[in-house]
């Protein structure tokens, strides 16, 4: 009995002793816990200082909640650079020199810009924006290009002050489909300032139509210019509001037989104007494959043609041979090349 006694009393003292707080525990086990695992305390062994918090970098809610934090927009713009801003020049227009002397700015032209049908006069019109006054000294001179006048030069016929306008009206005898002009404004000191282009059609100048590559007499192969064949295909067909037409007709029509040999016939092909533009002299029949026994690769628009109207054109055709089957193709173009209609016309010839 002694013995379980004693045995009790030696377990209660060891859980008496487990349970000490730790303010009961002898300083030196303090110290040592505090050197080993807190080193933010100082070496003084006091109580370590609690480092603030940052709230620099913490977001804030902002009226636009892609922007990680408030930004002053007012502020941002004041510092930005001012961008530089680019207009466009008039096309084919642009100023030879001048020191504000001597300044001109476009106005207009008339007719304008690419018109194709035929006209008299071209007005070409300028603001004096300079501090000098264009006298009758002055002058408009033609230096490049196709001159569609017989004059090479004009004088204003007043004296146009700064701020006021002056228009040269330039005679046109050049009735081409196609030309580009160029003038210079020179003061009375003969010194262009001010330079400027004019285009006419598609502003290229239209060669008369150029002979076919099967002229009479043999082919730089030894064919026969009859029998010679063009393998070709015509530019992709092309229609929009300005730009439109419908074949109609040919006469005779295709698949018609000609008498054989030696003489001339006509074949006369019409179109129709689907579009709004006016055609004139500068719109044209284009051959491109078969064969080409009329002696030229284009033939020009007889006249001039309104929307809805009716267009002809008529070629000569030279019959050369006996008992055979014959095309030829062709297309019509606009003056800067479009393909509105096409047709091949088959014929046979027998004797």
């Amino acid at each position: 009995m002694q013995n379980k006694l004693l045995l009790l009393l030696l377990i209660g003292l060891f859980l008496t002793g487990c349970n000490v707080p730790s303010s009961m525990m002898p300083e030196v086990q303090r110290e040592a816990s505090g050197v080993l695992w807190d080193l933010s305390v100082p070496e003084t062994g006091g109580p370590a200082e609690k480092e603030p918090e940052r709230t620099d970098d913490i977001p804030v809610p902002t009226n636009t909640p892609q922007l990680y934090k408030p930004v002053d927009f007012e502020a941002a713009f004041a510092e930005g650079t001012a961008a530089e801003v680019y207009y466009a020049a008039e096309p084919q227009i642009s100023p030879a020199g001048g020191d504000g002397t001597d300044s001109a700015q476009w106005l207009y032209f008339s007719p304008a810009e690419y018109s194709s049908g035929p006209m008299d006069v071209l007005y070409a019109a300028f603001l004096n924006n300079g501090n000098s006054t264009w006298t009758e000294d002055y002058s408009l001179v033609f230096y490049a290009g196709s001159n569609p006048s017989k004059s090479d030069g004009f004088h204003p016929a007043a004296d146009t002050p700064p701020g006021d306008r002056l228009t040269f009206e330039i005679p046109v005898t050049n009735q081409d489909p196609s030309w580009k002009s160029c003038w210079q404004l020179k003061n009375s000191s003969g010194v262009p300032f001010y330079e400027f282009c004019y285009n006419h059609g598609n502003g290229a100048d239209s060669p008369a139509p150029q002979p076919a590559p099967n002229v009479p007499g043999n082919s730089g192969n030894g064919t026969f210019w009859g029998f010679v064949k063009t393998e070709g295909t015509a530019p992709e067909r092309y229609s929009d509001e300005q730009f439109s037409a419908e074949f109609l007709s040919s006469s005779p029509s295709s698949g018609h037989t000609f008498r054989a040999y030696d003489h001339s016939e006509e074949i006369s092909v019409s179109f129709q104007n689907t579009g709004s533009a006016v055609w004139d002299s500068s719109w044209s029949l284009v051959f491109y494959s078969g064969y080409n026994w009329m002696h030229a690769n284009a033939f020009s628009l007889p006249g001039s043609v309104g929307p809805g109207e009716t267009a002809a054109f008529t070629l000569p055709i030279e019959i050369i041979e006996d008992n055979d089957t014959w095309f030829t193709c062709w297309y019509l173009s606009s003056p800067d090349g479009k393909n509105l209609a096409d047709f091949c016309f088959n014929y046979y010839t027998r004797s």
